[in-house]
């Protein structure tokens, strides 16, 4: 079913597409608001999965946190527990981890994603910094 454009997707795709762009929905509609969009919740949600569906954009589920990813392609994330920042982790994407998921499991293994999680540099830094002051 091919879908129509719509300003309210081009606007969404054009916040959230690129590499290393990370966003929850809420974050989405804040960069709308600043530019005066006035483009409702409801409306970047369907659009975010639209998204989604079309294959331009990927949205993670890990534990208690979501984000909607611009980048596409196949690629693991870093996840800081103390700030919430989220980050592409600069390696090749593993098929060969597919490869033995699919002849552990015997599945069709089409992806994988995997997050990491830990605590960032600058909020190392920042602890850093409180211990000795």
């Amino acid at each position: 079913m091919k879908r129509r454009k719509t300003e309210q997707k081009a606007a969404i795709y054009e916040i959230i597409h690129g590499v290393g762009r990370h966003m929850t929905a809420e974050e989405v509609k804040q960069a709308l608001d600043e530019k005066e969009l006035g483009i409702g919740l409801a409306t970047v949600y369907r659009n975010l999965n639209l998204l989604c569906e079309e294959g331009t954009i990927q949205k993670f589920t890990h534990n208690n946190f979501s984000f909607f990813d611009g980048n596409p392609e196949p690629h693991d994330h870093f996840r800081c527990i103390r700030c919430g920042c989220v980050q592409d982790v600069q390696a090749s994407y593993n098929h060969a981890l597919d490869k033995k998921a699919m002849k552990d499991t015997g599945a069709m293994i089409l992806s994988h994603s995997a997050t990491f999680e830990g605590i960032c540099p600058k909020c190392i830094k920042e602890e850093d910094n409180r211990q000795w002051n």
